[in-house]
């Protein structure tokens, strides 16, 4: 049987980021649905945080077995979670600081994604587990893909949010390219700068705000470069407002499976979400969200 060779602008490596609760298991089936369709690497990596307890508290011979315990514990419970799954998984045990170390894992394993998951319901957990993710956004090289919902089939309706930069093109054209039978909407939401044009109520500011925003779009889908089967799959959906409560509606009415976001850009937009916004977002979506940093030589792809 003749098999259909890994696309080149696919990730040939996925890292999952567990830290082995049920929470974890929709990012774990996500990870291997993508490692799968892209015929990619999947690695596995739980962080082993440092025990409260000093060294001074605890005597460094009991401080040692604790880590060790814990590790060992760590590597039979994820071992276990992966002999489940009908591909290989490379399993990697870390201990430190969990955002140093997913950093550290992806460059190692030259990965081109790291998944992970969000807290549900423990207000400790949601703290601790948003902080991660936040810190993991803003220092990461490849994408991260934030896993709410679960996995039964690849990405089928897929929304890219834009600020028409350079940055929210590379997130469209990798979109398009990860996910070459979704359905793509190119999502844009104007507001102020058109808005507050004197001289102009509120309708005609509107109106303007549209059609210039209509222009800038149809000139940024042009200056992507993207074959013409998967331009032709582009829909724009041009809102008035402000594009945080926008998407998330957008979200709970329309039922798309993933938002994807450049986490870098010139205007207010990803600035917004990369702060108080996007928690909220992460927190109360019923999507998943791939946030795309700018491209870098680095990337495992």
């Amino acid at each position: 049987m003749r098999t259909t060779p890994p696309s080149p602008h696919t990730p040939r490596a996925v890292l999952l980021s567990t830290d082995l609760s049920c929470r974890c298991d929709r990012a774990l089936d996500r990870a291997v649905l993508s490692a799968k369709g892209w015929q990619a690497r999947l690695v596995a990596l739980t962080v082993v945080e440092p025990t409260a307890a000093s060294r001074l508290d605890m005597g460094h011979a009991a401080w040692h077995q604790a880590r060790q315990a814990a590790q060992h514990i760590a590597e039979r419970r994820l071992h276990a979670d992966m002999a489940r799954q009908d591909m290989p998984v490379a399993v990697r045990v870390e201990q430190g600081q969990v955002t140093d170390k997913l950093l550290e894992v992806a460059a190692q394993e030259a990965v081109g994604l790291v998944v992970t998951g969000v807290a549900r319901n423990e207000a400790l957990s949601r703290a601790v587990l948003g902080s991660t993710v936040d810190a993991l956004v803003r220092r990461s090289l490849v994408p991260v893909l934030v896993v709410r919902e679960r996995a039964w089939e690849p990405y089928t309706r897929v929304v890219v949010a834009t600020d028409f930069s350079p940055d929210a093109r590379h997130a469209l054209v990798k979109a398009a390219h990860w996910y070459p039978q979704a359905e793509l909407v190119l999502f844009h939401a104007h507001g102020a700068p058109y808005s507050l044009r004197a001289g102009m109520d509120p309708m005609q500011a509107q109106l303007a705000g549209f059609q210039q925003a209509r222009q800038e779009a149809e000139a940024f889908l042009q200056d992507a470069g993207l074959p013409d089967d998967i331009r032709n799959r582009v829909r724009l959906e041009l809102l008035h407002g402000d594009p945080a409560p926008l998407l998330h509606t957008r979200g709970q009415t329309h039922g798309h499976d993933l938002l994807v976001l450049a986490t870098r850009g010139h205007s207010k937009l990803l600035h917004i979400l990369l702060g108080s916004v996007a928690q909220r977002i992460l927190e109360v979506a019923q999507n998943d969200v791939l946030l795309v940093p700018a491209p870098t030589a680095t990337a495992g792809e």
